[in-house]
């Protein structure tokens, strides 16, 4: 990806984008933080406006973004299928984020959640861009995720855990990350096929 293009319309958007999921994500920490009492996080959904309307938006303003600068550059069906997955993992990762002030309480928890949630939002942004070799690694990272979700849901197993229930953010995570295993099994696929000596959009390389 060329870094000039941060200067450009599309890289504007991608950056609104961003700004507008960190927005979201402090507004809601800071009520967790502060008005926890009255409103009662702990799994019960914070805030709609900021947890939905807000990220709605950086959703949006980075879809447009990686969307036209992908349609300008890179007008191939890997960078789409790429750009889908990346979309996802946005999504998913603003989820862990909001998880942060639902766990507030248990520090291993907020510091993981709030350490997948960067990962996946700043992965999520450069993923269509990103070799297609790492592509294999995203996949045992959501598998692993769900995998961890179900484990918490069924059992406790002290300290790392304690049995939880199902609340709405965690069934919707769970929910993207599935949706996110089709376009990233696909890409593996899709670069596994490809010839040696082949870029993955089908150009030859030197």
């Amino acid at each position: 990806m060329d870094l000039g293009k941060l200067y450009s319309a599309e890289g504007a958007c991608c950056l609104g984008g961003l700004f507008f999921i960190a927005l979201a994500f402090g507004a809601d920490l800071w009520q967790a933080l502060v008005y926890t009492g009255d409103i009662g996080h702990a799994h019960a959904g914070g805030d709609i406006f900021i947890r939905v309307n807000i990220p709605v938006m950086g959703i949006a303003f980075l879809a447009f973004g990686l969307g036209m600068y992908i349609l300008n550059e890179h007008r191939d069906r890997v960078h789409f299928i790429a750009y889908v997955a990346g979309l996802l993992i946005i999504t998913d990762g603003i989820a862990h984020l909001f998880a942060v002030s639902d766990h507030i309480g248990i520090p291993l928890y907020a510091v993981g959640f709030a350490a997948v949630g960067v990962l996946q939002v700043g992965g999520g942004t450069l993923f269509p861009f990103l070799p297609r070799q790492g592509d294999r690694y995203w996949i045992v990272l959501t598998i692993g995720m769900i995998v961890v979700y179900v484990a918490s849901r069924s059992f406790s197993l002290p300290p790392l855990w304690y049995q939880e229930a199902n609340e709405p953010l965690g069934i919707f995570s769970k929910a993207i990350e599935v949706l996110s295993l089709f376009p990233l099994i696909e890409l593996v696929k899709r670069e596994k096929s490809v010839p040696l000596g082949t870029s993955p959009s089908g150009a030859v390389e030197p």
